[in-house]
């Protein structure tokens, strides 16, 4: 091969390698650098029952018979003043018998229209007739902690935040690590360090919450409404906290197949967002947040899934120039080699995390890769899926 090719292929390959580096370690770095390196760091205190804002978790759920009796006891258990707290279910579409279970709980609020619109239309047909001072987005499958609302409200004290995101725990049955609880660890710290420092990039749809006054309407064709929602929130000069004292849990039952489908579905609606961006979202961010914007969604969304896959054809056709080469190319066959595996025998390996991470981390992006297509062939529908799990609440 010509040298003059050769060489462009080298320098094609390391800045490929550069892109995913930086993405995944060197901004995770800089992020934990300034947050341990800040001296001003706030300080507050815990809040008293009288000084508690009014709240009402907004629950979309389509199909969630095997889960949301589950969901609203578990919002009943949460340690939040009664007079304070509203339970709100959308249940537009359901064919199962959701409306029937909801209705027996007197204390929830039951909206249901059978023309099944999507999460976002369901939403945001519903959210004028609300009137607390703050919203708590959260999932049918996923599990909030006892003490979510009161370490929310501790940060709410601080008006420049306009938005908390949750922290996100999966967990497979036995407790024990998997790609995708590791995953959600790893985003978990960066969140924090995003947060300390000036704004997390977007909440989760599992649990997130937004002051009232600062919701926006968002174009119910978008797939990832938590993304648009927090967004417009940030756009108005408020930053998203994150807190870890709330969290919502779920357990990984669903199978590696249906979590593979449901994540190309999220990737769907990341690359839309990023497109809806790139259009012109007239979003008015301060230049700290277009930083973390572009290091942590943009580049994983449309730049990072494609470097990886390039990087094993490129890698193929340097290997005569170097050992490295021939290093780099036996942990990326391996890699690959282990996704296929884990995807024909991902029940029998979730405790191997040799094979379980590497295979999460090449699916995670070929599943960006094929929601990007899904999306730009109109095959995406914004109407959501309900997953079911193997066993109870998915």
């Amino acid at each position: 091969m010509h040298s003059d090719i050769l060489n462009f292929i080298t320098i094609f390959f390391w800045i490929c390698i550069a892109i995913i580096l930086y993405g995944y370690v060197v901004y995770p770095l800089l992020l934990w650098m300034i947050h341990t390196l800040q001296f001003n760091k706030r300080k507050l205190q815990n809040i008293s029952d009288s000084a508690l804002p009014s709240v009402t978790i907004l629950i979309a759920a389509y199909d969630e018979a095997a889960c949301i009796t589950e969901k609203i006891k578990n919002c009943y258990a949460i340690d939040y003043p009664e007079h304070l707290l509203k339970i709100w279910v959308v249940a537009d579409g359901s064919t199962d018998d959701t409306v029937e279970m909801v209705a027996r709980f007197p204390r929830v609020q039951l909206f249901y229209e059978p023309e099944r619109k999507g999460k976002i239309a369901a939403i945001q047909r519903v959210i004028a007739a609300i009137t607390t001072d703050c919203i708590v987005f959260s999932d049918a499958n996923a599990m909030l902690n006892k003490g979510c609302l009161r370490a929310m409200a501790v940060v709410w004290q601080d008006h420049s935040v306009g938005a908390i995101a949750g922290e996100k725990r999966v967990v497979n049955a036995q407790n024990e690590i998997s790609g995708e609880s590791a995953y959600w660890r790893y985003e978990s710290l960066i969140k924090k360090w995003e947060g300390s420092i000036y704004s997390v990039t977007g909440g989760a749809g599992e649990l997130f919450a937004i002051r009232k006054k600062l919701f926006q309407y968002v174009d119910a064709h978008m797939i990832s409404d938590d993304l648009l929602i927090s967004w417009k929130v940030i756009a108005q000069g408020y930053r998203m906290e994150y807190v870890a004292d709330a969290y919502s849990e779920e357990t990984d039952l669903i199978g590696f197949r249906a979590a593979f489908d449901r994540r190309v579905r999220v990737a769907a609606g990341s690359v839309q967002a990023m497109i809806h961006l790139y259009k012109g979202g007239g979003y008015r961010w301060k230049l700290i947040f277009w930083w973390e914007l572009i290091s942590h969604r943009l580049l994983r969304t449309l730049i990072i899934p494609y470097c990886l896959i390039a990087l094993l054809p490129l890698n193929f056709l340097i290997l005569a120039q170097s050992d490295l080469y021939l290093y780099f190319f036996g942990m990326q066959i391996f890699s690959w080699l282990a996704a296929i595996v884990y995807w024909f025998f991902s029940a029998t390996l979730q405790r191997h995390a040799w094979i379980t991470l590497p295979a999460f981390f090449i699916w995670v992006h070929v599943a960006m890769v094929l929601g990007a297509m899904r999306l730009i062939r109109g095959k995406q529908s914004v109407i959501w899926k309900t997953y079911r799990a193997e066993k109870g609440c998915d």
